[in-house]
């Protein structure tokens, strides 16, 4: 029997978790600082998981920050079944609350890319622990998204995957009024895949941040990434 968290590849600078959260078990990877510091908790997106977002996290690390990658409920490291993050953002609730109660842990910052992006501010549209939240590339209105995607696969997965309900109510756009700490929305003037206009809608809609990356497609380069956690690291308080 596999240990959910425990098939994910070994990385040199991070330990490997399980994060037991109730109803399933969460692995990823944690990267400690030994002295007090802010954390930054990473969401992968679809089709990935924990260890796809080790580049954002070493940038964290450099900067002095603890930072945890999980993998979302149904991707290689974790328990359960994927659902698009229909139960993501209970999933997340439950891990800021588990990563707030960590040795040296001052403060703790959501960053999702893609569908992460999405469960990021499916999570920051209730009560959570997080100071804030950074969505990169993310679908806001998953309807818009089926129509203007030029990803043919993802439609055919929104029809498969989506509840009736879930269309709507899993659209954080739905939840704009609820969100209740600081937000900054990362687009790509080049993506494709979930097209700009469902960043700058959402930060038109909340008054978030809005940083337009000119020429970034939909998955961030090593530079691009660099340069956005760059201005969230500003944003909230530290450089990197």
């Amino acid at each position: 029997m596999t240990i959910p968290g425990l098939d994910l590849p070994p990385l040199p600078d991070a330990a490997r978790l399980t994060l037991p959260l109730g109803d399933v078990t969460l692995g990823g990877y944690y990267w400690m600082q030994s002295r007090p510091a802010p954390a930054v908790l990473l969401l992968h997106g679809w089709g990935q998981d924990a260890s796809h977002m080790a580049h954002p996290a070493r940038l964290f690390r450099e900067a002095g920050w603890h930072a945890l990658s999980l993998s979302q409920r149904g991707w290689r490291g974790s328990g359960g079944c994927d659902d698009y993050g229909r139960s993501g953002a209970d999933d997340m609730r439950r891990a800021l609350d588990w990563l707030g109660r960590q040795p040296g842990v001052t403060s703790a910052l959501l960053l999702g890319f893609s569908m992460g992006g999405l469960v990021a501010l499916l999570a920051a549209s209730a009560p959570c622990a997080a100071r804030g939240v950074v969505a990169v590339s993310a679908p806001t209105d998953l309807r818009r998204t089926a129509r203007t995607t030029s990803l043919g696969i993802l439609r055919r997965y929104y029809d498969a995957v989506l509840t009736e309900r879930q269309w709507v109510e899993g659209s954080p756009l739905r939840h704009v009024a609820r969100l209740r700490v600081p937000a900054l929305l990362v687009v790509g003037t080049e993506d494709r895949f979930c097209p700009p206009a469902e960043g700058r809608s959402y930060a038109a809609a909340t008054g978030s941040c809005l940083l337009e990356l000119p020429g970034m497609a939909h998955q961030p380069t090593d530079e691009e990434w660099r340069l956005l956690v760059r201005e969230t690291l500003g944003m909230f308080g530290a450089e990197v």
